[in-house]
C-alpha cells in the first residue's frame, strides 16, 4: 500500500490519533473514524449508533442543518458517513482547497451537535423508512437474519438499523447521553490522504483535545452458531446464503482469506461463478465477500436461483467447496487471484479515498502500516494448502439459509 516512513502521525494527550499520507493530488480525503458501532450498544440502545450518525448532521453550535448542507454541497466531491458493527466514520473527498473547512465541520459535528426532540422524531421516521426499504429487499433481509442467527447472543449481531421498539421510545436526551459515554480520545482517529499538510491537520484537530481520555470497553468475541434454516414459499425465486467464520483483520490468515474469497466467487473466473453460471446456467450471479473486525469476521456466499433448482444449486455450491478443500486451487487460478488482488492494491494506492480508509483500518486493527511490497508478498505467500485449511475450518462451521424471497 504505502511505505511506513511516509505516514505522518500526531497524538493528542487524550489519545486522539492523527495520521496523514501526502499524495500528489488536487484533492484530499479526510475521515474521522470512531470506535462506536453496533457492538457497543446495550439492548435498550439497539439502533442508537446508527440514528446518532444521522442526527450529527442536524446542526452544530454555529450552523443549522440547512446551512451545513449548503456548505457541504458547495465543497463538491463526496461527503458522507456510515455506521458499522464496530466503527462509525464521518468522511469526505474534496478539492484540496476545501479540505480544511471539511475537517473543521466534521470536528464540529462530533463535538457540538445540536439536535433536539423534533430532530430525533423526524430522523427516527427516516430510519424506520430505511428499515422498510430493506424489508422489501429479500437479499439484504436474508443477510441481516443470517447474521442474527450466526451471532445470536452478542450485540455485534444485532440489526444495524436497530429495533423498532427501541427507536419508537428514543429521545434526543438519551442520544446525547449515549454520545457522551461513547466519545473519548482513545476511540477516535483522524485520518487524511492526499493534498493535506500534516501540520495544518494537527493544528485544526486541537479542539479534539477537550475530549476525555479512555478507550472502548473490552468485549469477548461473539459465539459463532451453525445451522441450516429454510423458509420455503410459493415464490419462483429462491435465495441461498452461506455464512462462515472469517479470521479477524489482524489474523495471520487474513491474506489467505483474501485469496480464497476471490477464488470462490470474487470474480467471473472464480470457481462458483464458472460452475453455477457458465457451466450449468443455474444462476445469473453468485458472489462471495467478507466482513472483518477486531476479533472476528464473517464470510458470505450468496446467490439466487429458480425454486425448482434450489437443491441442485445448493449441492453444486457445496460440492465445489469440498473440491477446493480436498484438492486446493489449480496453479493457474491461484496465480490469477493473486495477480488480481495485487492489481487492486496498485489501483487503490492512487485513490486518496481508498488510501484514507485503508490507513484508518490499519491503524485501528493492525497498529501498523504494511507497505505495498509487504502486502504483495503476503498475497504471493498464500499456498494451496493454506487455502484448503482455511476453507475447511470455515465450511465446518457454516450456517446455511434458504428463503423464498
Amino acid at each position: 500500500m504505502m511505505a511506513p516512513a511516509t505516514i505522518q502521525k500526531s497524538l493528542l494527550p487524550n489519545g486522539v490519533r492523527i495520521l496523514s499520507y501526502p499524495m500528489a493530488t488536487r484533492s484530499a480525503a479526510i475521515g474521522l473514524w470512531w470506535l462506536n458501532g453496533g457492538r457497543h450498544q446495550r439492548p435498550e440502545q439497539c439502533g442508537y449508533a446508527h440514528l446518532l450518525e444521522h442526527l450529527l448532521f442536524k446542526g452544530t453550535a454555529q450552523y443549522d442543518a440547512e446551512t451545513l448542507a449548503r456548505r457541504f454541497e458547495a465543497m463538491g466531491g463526496r461527503i458522507n458517513a456510515h455506521t458499522g458493527r464496530e466503527l462509525t466514520a464521518l468522511h469526505g473527498l474534496v478539492p484540496a482547497e476545501n479540505a480544511p473547512e471539511l475537517l473543521d465541520l466534521l470536528i464540529a459535528l462530533l463535538l457540538a451537535p445540536k439536535f433536539n426532540e423534533q430532530d430525533a422524531a423526524l430522523e427516527r421516521n427516516v430510519v424506520l423508512q430505511e428499515m422498510a426499504l430493506i424489508a422489501g429487499q429479500p437479499a439484504e433481509r436474508l443477510e441481516e437474519r443470517g447474521i442474527a442467527l450466526t451471532w445470536p447472543d452478542h450485540p455485534i449481531g444485532w440489526p444495524l438499523l436497530g429495533r423498532r421498539e427501541v427507536l419508537e421510545q428514543v429521545s434526543a436526551r438519551a442520544l446525547h447521553d449515549y454520545l457522551a459515554t461513547q466519545l473519548s480520545g482513545d476511540r477516535l482517529y483522524v485520518v487524511a490522504a492526499g493534498a493535506m499538510d500534516h501540520a495544518e491537520l494537527a493544528r485544526r484537530c486541537a479542539p479534539l483535545a477537550a475530549l476525555p481520555g479512555g478507550g472502548a470497553p473490552v468485549q469477548p468475541p461473539p459465539r459463532h452458531v451453525t445451522g441450516t434454516h429454510r423458509e420455503t414459499s410459493g415464490e419462483r425465486q429462491r435465495l441461498l446464503l452461506w455464512i462462515m467464520p472469517a479470521p479477524a483483520a489482524s489474523h495471520p490468515d487474513f491474506p489467505a482469506l483474501l485469496v480464497a474469497n476471490h477464488l470462490l466467487a470474487g470474480g467471473v473466473s472464480s470457481r462458483l461463478f464458472q460452475e453455477l453460471r457458465e457451466r450449468r446456467g443455474l444462476v445469473y450471479d453468485i458472489r462471495s465477500r467478507h466482513e472483518v473486525y477486531s476479533d472476528t469476521g464473517l464470510w458470505f456466499i450468496q446467490t439466487a436461483c429458480d425454486a425448482k433448482e434450489a437443491e441442485n444449486c445448493r449441492r453444486a455450491v457445496e460440492e465445489a467447496l469440498q473440491q477446493l478443500i480436498r484438492f486446493g486451487p489449480r496453479p493457474a487460478e491461484l496465480e490469477t487471484a493473486q495477480r488480481h488482488l495485487r492489481a487492486d492494491l496498485l489501483i487503490e494506492a492512487d485513490d486518496p479515498d481508498s488510501v484514507m480508509e485503508r490507513l484508518a483500518r490499519e491503524a485501528i486493527y493492525l497498529k501498523h502500516h504494511p507497505s505495498l511490497l509487504e502486502r504483495s508478498e503476503q498475497l504471493a505467500a498464500v499456498t494451496p494448502a493454506r487455502i484448503s485449511e482455511l476453507l475447511k475450518r470455515a465450511v465446518e462451521r457454516a450456517t446455511c439459509l434458504e428463503d423464498g424471497g
